[in-house]
Formats: C-alpha cells, sequence, structure tokens
C-alpha cells in the first residue's frame, strides 16, 4: 500500500477555529454536528491536542462559511512520498525517477514554507533528509552526481529551516553539510547560497565582523548568478551599516548590489533563490539604508521608499511568513525614524502577529527589540 500523504497544519489552526466558531454562535455540540462528528473532536482541534485531517477541515470551513480561511492552514505536504518509499524498499535502486520525485518535493516544501512558516515543516524535511542522505550513500555512479546535488540542496533548505528556528547547533551542522556536497557536485550557486546563509546565521548571533567577511566570500565567483551576488552585496552593506562603518563604504556596497539585482532581472532564478525578486531586493536594499536613516533623514526617506514598496509587492500567499515579518520590522524602524509612531505600532502589530502564528521565538525577540529600539510606550 502507498504511504499515507502527511498533513501539514497551521499553528494558527486551533485558535481560528475557535474564533470562526464562536463568531457563527455554535457551540462546541452544534458544529459537531453540522460537520458529522462528536463534539470531543471540536473540542481536542480547538486546544491543539488532534490534528484534523484535510477532508475535516474542508467540512468545517464550509460548515462556518469560512470561505477558504480554515481550508487554507490544513494541507497535505508536496507529494513524491510513494516514489521515495519504494526506493527505501529497495536499496541501490535510487535513479533520475527519484532524484526528480526529490526535486519536486523540495520545491514543494520551499513553497509551502513561504506561506505557513519553518515550525509546520520542520519535522518532515528533516524525516526525508534522512532518506535522502541513505539514497546518496547507495547511489550508483551513474545517478550520484545528481544525488548529491539534491542532497546539497535539501541541507541547505534544513539549515535555512533551522536559522529561522533559533536553533543556532542543527543550523551550523546542515550548513557544513549543504556546503560539503554543493562542493562535491560542484554547483558554484548553492557554494555560494550556502556561504551567504552562514553571513546570515552570523548576523543572528550578532557576530558582524563574520557575517561582512563571509558575505564578501560568497560572491567572489563570479560565474555565480547576478542575483545571488546581488544578495551577498546587499548583505555585506547591512553588515557594515550595522557594524557603523562610513556611509560611503555601505554606500559603495549597496550600489554594487543595485547593479546586480538590475542584471539578474535579465537571469532565470535557480530553485534556491526564486524570491530574488525586485521586491525583495527593494526590502533588502531598504533595510540597509534605515540603518543609516538613524542619522541621516534622506537616507531614512529613501529606505521609506523602498520598503514600503518591497513590502506591498510580496506575494500574497507570503504575507505570513516568519521572513515576511522581519521586514515589517525594518519598515517600522523607517517609520518611526520617519516621525509616524503610529504607523511604526501598526506595522510592529502585523509583524507580532505573524511571530504568534508561527511560533517563531527570534521575530517576536525582534519585534521586543525593535519595541524598545523606538522607544514605544507599549508592545504592539
Amino acid at each position: 500500500m502507498p504511504p499515507r500523504a502527511t498533513t501539514l497544519v497551521d499553528p494558527r489552526f486551533p485558535t481560528e477555529l475557535r474564533r470562526l466558531r464562536e463568531a457563527r454562535g455554535l457551540s462546541l455540540r452544534q458544529l459537531a454536528a453540522a460537520v458529522n462528528h462528536g463534539k470531543s473532536l471540536i473540542h481536542q482541534l480547538e486546544a491543539g491536542q488532534t490534528k484534523p485531517t484535510v477532508d475535516v477541515t474542508v467540512r468545517l470551513d464550509d460548515a462556518l462559511h469560512a470561505n477558504g480561511v480554515l481550508a487554507a492552514l490544513v494541507v497535505e505536504a508536496p507529494q513524491g512520498g510513494d516514489r521515495l518509499a519504494y526506493v527505501r524498499a529497495h536499496q541501490g535502486r535510487a535513479d533520475r525517477a527519484t532524484a526528480d520525485a526529490l526535486a519536486g518535493l523540495l520545491a514543494g516544501y520551499r513553497r509551502l514554507e513561504d506561506a505557513i512558516g519553518s515550525g509546520p515543516i520542520m519535522r518532515p524535511v528533516r524525516d526525508h533528509l534522512g532518506t535522502v542522505t541513505s539514497l546518496l550513500r547507495d547511489a550508483p555512479d551513474d545517478v550520484r552526481p545528481r544525488m548529491v546535488d539534491l542532497a546539497g540542496q535539501w541541507a541547505q533548505f534544513a539549515g535555512w529551516l533551522s536559522i529561522a528556528r533559533g536553533e543556532e547547533r542543527a543550523a551550523t551542522v546542515w550548513n557544513a553539510r549543504a556546503l560539503q556536497w554543493a562542493s562535491e557536485a560542484g554547483n558554484a550557486d548553492l557554494v555560494a547560497t550556502v556561504v551567504s546563509f552562514q553571513g546570515y546565521q552570523a548576523e543572528c548571533r550578532r557576530d558582524l565582523p563574520t557575517m561582512i567577511r563571509l558575505s564578501r566570500e560568497s560572491r567572489r565567483d563570479h560565474t555565480v548568478t547576478a542575483a545571488l551576488r546581488a544578495y551577498c552585496a546587499g548583505q555585506e552593506a547591512r553588515g557594515l551599516a550595522m557594524a557603523g562603518a562610513e556611509s560611503t563604504a555601505v554606500l559603495g556596497c549597496l550600489s554594487e548590489a543595485s547593479d546586480l539585482s538590475a542584471q539578474a532581472a535579465e537571469e532565470p532564478l535557480s530553485p534556491w533563490g526564486y524570491w530574488y525578486t525586485p521586491s525583495f531586493f527593494a526590502i533588502q536594499q531598504g533595510s540597509v539604508l534605515r540603518h543609516l536613516g538613524a542619522t541621516d533623514s534622506r537616507a531614512n526617506d529613501r529606505a521609506l521608499g523602498l520598503l514600503m514598496a518591497g513590502v506591498a509587492g510580496v506575494n500574497e500567499e507570503a504575507n505570513g511568513a516568519e521572513w515576511h515579518g522581519h521586514n515589517l520590522i525594518h519598515l517600522a524602524v523607517a517609520q518611526a525614524q520617519a516621525g509616524d509612531t503610529a504607523a511604526a505600532r501598526e506595522t510592529l502589530a502585523m509583524a507580532d502577529a505573524i511571530a504568534i502564528a508561527t511560533a517563531s521565538q527570534d521575530l517576536a525577540h525582534k519585534v521586543i527589540e525593535a519595541v524598545h529600539l523606538l522607544g514605544l510606550s507599549a508592545t504592539p
């Protein structure tokens, strides 16, 4: 029999279910009757004690006239499990079809993380990584090059998820494996991506010299795509700005990032760099300028314009993603520096809502830091 599909549940589901039920004036018993289930199931779902199935969620959505709100919070994991189950049961039979299944599965998880955050997908991604590692070990010689490249991509994604969850040790381990496999595969773009993410990891632990150095190293290879080098240059510029470097050095890096991002518009994006869009680069450049904006009103005006345009251009499906919450914090800082504290509070409240919904302690901590930095009287 094929394996059951894995169901991924957004952490917001229990609270949203209760809110919708109470808004409709229904008791637990009444809602249970409407979906042909027992009262205890509804109670367990609202308490987060039971994971809903996709079928039950659709019924609840219909009964509550939620117009897809609940259905969007419960999804099946990306497909590809049948093929992987087969090769797990037949060791040494990893082939090109298996590699294609792995690539499709990973692409699905990347998009899913944009929509529901890193929390719900962390465990299944790590489970799949165990399978990927096993398949790589037993892969035939003619399949190994493709498998090792995919293993690097999976490990890089696991490293990113670990950074997002504030799991420093796990991020270090997965980034190291990703770098090893990417190097073996000869994938210069993936090598640069991993090194740049190690730079971002250094930023998260406030190690700015390492952040700057790794961001610089990650774009030395000019065969790497312009989009990725633009990201690395922008990250270095932000590190310099955070470290209090001369504005000329910061703006020099930022100018390089801007030129490269313009070149990137003419190039196809890699599977692990599909987010390098004009909106992304506007936000990144705005995040640099808002650091300079603390003492330069003209820089802050530029930052505010870029951040507002970038945030407005984010895909609707990603509006609840953790990384978008960090974008909102940059925008709130620029708004406060421009004197609009009311807008800053509202923006931080949106970031805080994302932190709660995705159970992101790192994002919640960053929101609190911003509140104190801006001298706001109360948390959002």
